[in-house]
Formats: C-alpha cells, structure tokens, sequence
C-alpha cells in the first residue's frame, strides 16, 4: 500500500490500512503456526476464498510483513515467511486472543496453545526460533537446488 492510500497521519489508521481487514492477521498466525503454502493457508478452518488469500499475500509481500522463496524441486510453489515486521505483529495478535478470550471464552478454545506460546515468549525469542527454522529450511532447499 503506497502512503498515497492511507486515510490519514494517524498510526491506528495507518496500521488499520495495512493489517486491519478480516484476513491478514489470520494469515500471519498461519505463517506462526507454521503454515507456509498457498494451501496450506487455503485449508485453515476460516475458508478464506482464493482470490482474497492472493491479494492479502501480495499485500502482505508489499507492505514487508512476509516474503517468500521458491520450492527447489517446484517452481510454481512458493514457501512464505514472515519478515522481522511480520513477526513483531505477535503482540497485536497476541492481546487481540487475550481479549477474546476474557470476553468470549467459548469462542477462544481452538488457539489456546498458541496463545501460551505467545505470552511465554519475546519478540526477540519468536524471531530467533521463526528465523533459524526459516534459515534451514531455506538452506535445505538451496542444497536441493545447487548439489
């Protein structure tokens, strides 16, 4: 999103611009959770429409909250990750579940562990253990690539 399609100078509606619509917080606790393909993010229980999981991932991709690189032995598919800003999003995500689940308990059951993982950790922990993973799945697949 180019600064030209901010509603205005104010943070909140800034970030709202970028991460506020139905998805784009789901698809980064997907990519927390592990997730890394298109389908992969297809299959989560919220059915997200294809089109729409396209468009939030390339939105995603411009506004540096995710990435990604290429599989070695598939071209077409694409392994995404969350970039350092993507990953300082747990915070958001991470009091946006303890609201849910003070106010609406029934409705917070499906993601309590990864709720405890989240309040056990730091930014700085998630983005060392997010980063290493990251790191060698990427090299794994650069070997597969370069033999």
């Amino acid at each position: 999103m180019s600064n030209s399609t901010f509603r205005s100078n104010c943070g909140l509606a800034t970030g709202l611009d970028i991460i506020g619509d139905k998805w784009s917080l789901l698809i980064v606790r997907d990519l927390m959770e592990g997730k890394k393909t298109f389908t992969e993010m297809r299959l989560s229980k919220e059915g997200v429409a294809t089109n729409i999981l396209a468009d939030r991932l390339k939105s995603l991709s411009i506004n540096h909250i995710i990435s990604f690189y290429h599989a070695a032995d598939n071209r077409k598919t694409k392994y995404y990750f969350l970039t350092e800003k993507g990953l300082e999003l747990y915070t958001i995500q991470l009091e946006v579940m303890r609201w849910t689940y003070k106010y609406y308990p029934e409705q917070a059951s499906d993601h309590i562990e990864f709720l405890e993982q989240l309040s056990q950790n730091t930014t700085q922990k998630i983005f060392k253990k997010y980063t290493k993973n990251y790191t060698e799945e990427k090299e794994s697949h650069y070997k597969k690539m370069n033999p």
